[in-house]
């Protein structure tokens, strides 16, 4: 986080020596100009670094240890963008409120000033685009075909920073600095949301077999056409299936081993998308974007370990049994709410028969109360020498963070990633 608010900062630095400090808020409207004015900048930079940051860039993944961590910084950074983005022109405004009322109103009225009717129109798609999110229910691909429109934003919000007076047009550090980040942001943005599935390298497979574990799960093995992707257990792929309803690409945690030709993906029915997969006809197409995220056991020296999985969770560690070190001292547990949604208990069973550093755990919370770190702490001593991995919903996750965190756990012996994406 700390380069992306170095990257942010600079353009205001550089603003804050444009011009003298006692003209740029040497009284009440200058001041609130002035504020207006960075927060303008500092939409703006913010804007295209939120963009930079949705283009699913392997680059990115590595250099912040997991697409889930990009994601997050993502929606941070976009929430921040937008909100001094609206703020921005209110600021602007009082200069008029102090002269007149109605001239601040017109300030906003579309056409009467072109540069600022770009900004208006930008602001105005934004705003719409973040109602959609927070108010209304759309399906995945409605959702996603929503903020396509996030790339006519900046490209409304880009016309306005360079057309309108301002120190941007006058300045040309400041002026290039923007517009690097603006040019970046502009063709990430246009390619993810227009040419990824052209330009963007694809791994081709097809469904082997479909096989329903339970009423909820299904198990997909697909094959490689020709090359097969090089993935290292406990990664996630995006999959897009050649069949109606299914071609969206969707993220999904690979269930097979890093040494295995085949691929198997475990899905559990969410909604309309993972519904239908249960349906696939073996044959079917299948286009891989990938591997993802930084959720492996061996990125780490430390070789006694505690896996924790909830539901469908254990996917990355099925992933990561099937190749586990010998030398490894690991203990999973497998938190389901009956034992009849646990999957694939006769091969983690065989892996505890294989590798004798190797525990497993069937944990039902109807038979045995929910899971805690103070229960994983009596059945395996003391956890602050442990390298902790936890996989499953959400809440799942954060209440088992929280628990290890209060029994003393190191923050940074505490892995996890959020494959909801």
């Amino acid at each position: 986080m700390q380069i992306i608010t170095i990257l942010s900062v600079i353009p205001v630095i550089i603003w804050f020596f444009i011009e003298p400090l006692s003209m740029r808020f040497g009284d009440f409207t200058s001041a609130m100009t002035s504020i207006g004015q960075i927060l303008g900048i500092l939409g703006m930079t913010l804007f295209a670094i939120t963009l930079i940051l949705s283009a699913r860039l392997k680059m990115l993944d590595k250099y912040f240890k997991g697409l889930d961590k990009v994601y997050a910084k993502h929606h941070i950074l976009g929430a921040v963008s937008f909100s001094m983005l609206l703020f921005h022109p209110l600021f602007l405004v009082i200069r008029y409120i102090t002269i007149s009322i109605r001239d601040a109103g017109l300030f906003f009225v579309p056409f009467r000033n072109i540069p600022i009717t770009w900004g208006i129109f930008s602001l105005t798609i934004m705003i719409i685009l973040i109602s959609i999110t927070f108010y209304i229910s759309l399906k995945y691909n409605h959702w996603k075909f929503s903020h396509k429109f996030l790339t006519l934003a900046f490209i409304l919000a880009i016309i306005h920073t360079f057309t309108i007076s301002s120190d941007v047009s006058r300045n040309n550090f400041l002026r290039y600095y923007i517009l690097i980040f603006s040019i970046i942001g502009l063709i990430l943005s246009i390619r993810k949301a227009f040419l990824d599935k052209i330009l963007k390298k694809k791994y081709k497979y097809k469904v082997k077999a479909t096989t329903q574990l339970n009423e909820e799960v299904v198990e997909i093995e697909i094959a490689p056409v020709s090359k097969k992707i090089n993935f290292t257990s406990g990664q996630f792929i995006f999959v897009s299936f050649k069949t109606n309803g299914l071609r969206e690409f969707h993220p999904f945690t690979i269930a097979s081993g890093d040494n295995e030709n085949n691929l198997k993906l475990i899905i559990k029915n969410f909604g309309d998308f993972t519904y239908k997969i249960k349906s696939l006809k073996s044959g079917t197409e299948v286009l891989i974007d990938g591997p993802y995220g930084n959720f492996s056991y061996n990125n780490f020296e430390n070789k006694d370990q505690i896996w924790i999985a909830g539901g469908i969770g254990i996917t990355p560690f099925l992933s990561m049994s099937k190749v586990l070190d010998k030398d490894y001292s690991v203990h999973l547990y497998y938190s389901v709410k009956d034992k009849s949604e646990a999957v694939q208990l006769g091969e983690l069973s065989d892996f505890t028969l294989k590798n004798k550093n190797f525990k497993f755990t069937l944990w039902s919370s109807n038979e045995s109360g929910y899971i805690t770190a103070e229960k994983i702490k009596e059945l395996d001593g003391d956890l602050l020498k442990k390298e902790m991995f936890l996989c499953g919903p959400p809440v799942f996750m954060e209440n088992i963070k929280n628990q290890l965190l209060s029994l003393g756990v190191e923050i940074n012996k505490i892995h996890y990633e959020n494959f909801n994406l």
